[in-house]
């Protein structure tokens, strides 16, 4: 064999060799808890979206300020940020505070775990014992009066988690638990119903 067969033979080798490395790597990233699994409803997390209406009834004058996406390990968020302290001179200013957790379906687990299963879980590991249950009509969903006197909402929708903070003062006072609890549910029926 001649040195130009050989060659020949060695780069044919490595384009084969290559190709199988290639054609390997894609096979096992099938299973990669940080892609979608074909089982998840939702293979990406969504955007900010517009809440319209109910923004300038809740926060008159908010203004979007935060709108970031980006990878989760086993998932996708994206977190949105809507802010009236400052922007305008109506007495109540306040902030909400959305984030969209899409989590994928593991099966690089020896039991694979559905991103329903992953969603629930992280939901109830984000909400405290205090937490009640509140019907939505996307399903159920948890609230609960935060630290610094925000209301938290969770609530999930296949393997997507959506988590809702809400905070707000009128004439310097924080609004009461119960109208903060009925504005987060509000701003989750509004979201939930546009995933």
């Amino acid at each position: 064999m001649g040195p130009l067969a050989r060659a020949g033979v060695i780069a044919a080798g490595a384009v084969v060799v290559s190709a199988l490395a290639i054609g390997g790597g894609l096979w096992a990233a099938q299973d990669d808890p940080d892609r979608p699994h074909p089982g998840d409803v939702h293979t990406a997390a969504p955007d900010c979206g517009d809440l319209g209406e109910l923004l300038d009834e809740h926060l008159p004058g908010a203004v979007r300020d935060l709108a970031e996406r980006g990878p989760l390990t086993g998932g996708e968020g994206t977190v949105c940020r809507w802010t009236s302290a400052g922007t305008s001179d109506t007495p109540r200013q306040g902030v909400l505070r959305v984030e969209y957790s899409a989590l994928f379906t593991d099966s690089t687990a020896e039991e694979p775990v559905s991103g329903e299963d992953r969603v629930s879980a992280a939901a109830t590991a984000l909400a405290p014992d205090a937490a009640e249950t509140v019907d939505l009509s996307t399903g159920r969903g948890l609230v609960w009066r935060g630290g610094s006197g925000d209301t938290e909402l969770a609530f999930w929708a296949d393997n997507l988690l959506v988590r809702v903070s809400y905070t707000a003062v009128t004439g310097g006072e924080p609004v009461s638990p119960d109208e903060g609890r009925a504005t987060a549910v509000a701003f989750a029926e509004r979201i939930g119903a546009s995933l």
